[in-house]
């Protein structure tokens, strides 16, 4: 793999890597969830503005 800068401003590139997690994944552009029914409510939830919400801890 080669990235080339293009232009003379500075440039930041993040490569990450993981182990699998071996679950299912349903992806639509930007957003990545384990089902389809679980993706559908992501979008639903981002057209209505409740998608991100603060005050959320994942454990």
């Amino acid at each position: 793999m080669a990235i080339t800068a293009t232009d003379d401003k500075p440039s930041v590139v993040l490569v990450m890597s993981s182990l699998p997690l071996g679950e299912p994944i349903a992806w639509s552009g930007p957003i990545v969830m384990n089902t389809m029914d679980q993706l559908h409510e992501a979008f639903r939830q981002l057209d209505n503005g409740t998608f991100l919400q603060q005050g959320i801890t994942v454990e």
